[in-house]
C-alpha cells in the first residue's frame, strides 16, 4: 500500500486543484479532500483494534471510491455554496479514486477493484516503493517514504498546476529543476524491485 502520506498529499493536491490558500474561506474544504483520500484505510483501525479483517477489502473499490465521493461532497456543497469555495463532485471522484490509484502503483498485492462483480481483483506492477512495516526505527519505512515523497509530490504539483491553467512555459522552467531529481528517485524506485 502507498503510505498515508502520499494519499493525504493527493487530497491536498485536489483541494488546491480547485481553491487558493489566499481564500481563507475555503480551508475548511482542505479535511474533506484528505479524508476521502485516506478513508479507505481506516479499516486498519479494526484490523488493529478488533482483529477483524475483510476480505476483500472492499473499501478499494471504485463503488466504494464512488460511493464516499458522493457522500462528502452532497455533505459539503452547502457549505461550499455559501463560503465560495469550489468543492465539484468530480474532484472528489478523482481523489477517492486516486487511493486504489496509489495502492497499485505500489503493486504489493491485488485490490478487489471492480467489487462487486466477479473476479474483481486487479494487480499491477509496481513503480512505488511499499510503506513498509510501520515502526519508528525501520530504516526502510523512512527510506520508502522519501522515495515516495519526491516521486509523488512533484507529479501532484503539475496536475495542480494545470489544473490552475498555469502557463506551460512557467512549467516547463520549473520541470528544469525538477525533472532531474525525480527520475533519479524514480530510478530509485524502480531499482527496488528487482
Amino acid at each position: 500500500m502507498s503510505s498515508i502520506i502520499g494519499h493525504a498529499a493527493t487530497g491536498a493536491a485536489a483541494y488546491l486543484a480547485c481553491n487558493r490558500l489566499e481564500n481563507k474561506r475555503s480551508w475548511w474544504l482542505l479535511p474533506p479532500f484528505v479524508f476521502v483520500a485516506t478513508c479507505p484505510d481506516f479499516d486498519y483501525f479494526a484490523i488493529w483494534l478488533l482483529g477483524y479483517s475483510a476480505n476483500p477489502r472492499i473499501s478499494h473499490s471504485i463503488l466504494f471510491a464512488a460511493a464516499m465521493a458522493l457522500m462528502v461532497w452532497w455533505g459539503t456543497r452547502h457549505f461550499a455554496r455559501r463560503t465560495s469555495a469550489t468543492a465539484p463532485f468530480v474532484a472528489f471522484l478523482l481523489v477517492a479514486l486516486s487511493h486504489p490509484l496509489l495502492d497499485l502503483l505500489v503493486g504489493a498485492h491485488p485490490l478487489p477493484l471492480f467489487w462487486p462483480l466477479p473476479n474483481p481483483d486487479v494487480s499491477a506492477p509496481g513503480i512505488l516503493p511499499s510503506a513498509g512495516r510501520l515502526a519508528i526505527d525501520n530504516y526502510y519505512l523512512w527510506r520508502n517514504l522519501l522515495i515516495e515523497s519526491v516521486v509523488l509530490l512533484p507529479v501532484l504539483a503539475f496536475l495542480v498546476a494545470l489544473a490552475r491553467k498555469v502557463p506551460i512555459r512557467i512549467i516547463a522552467r520549473r520541470a528544469l529543476y525538477v525533472v532531474p531529481i525525480w527520475l533519479i528517485f524514480l530510478a530509485w524506485s524502480l531499482g527496488l524491485r528487482r
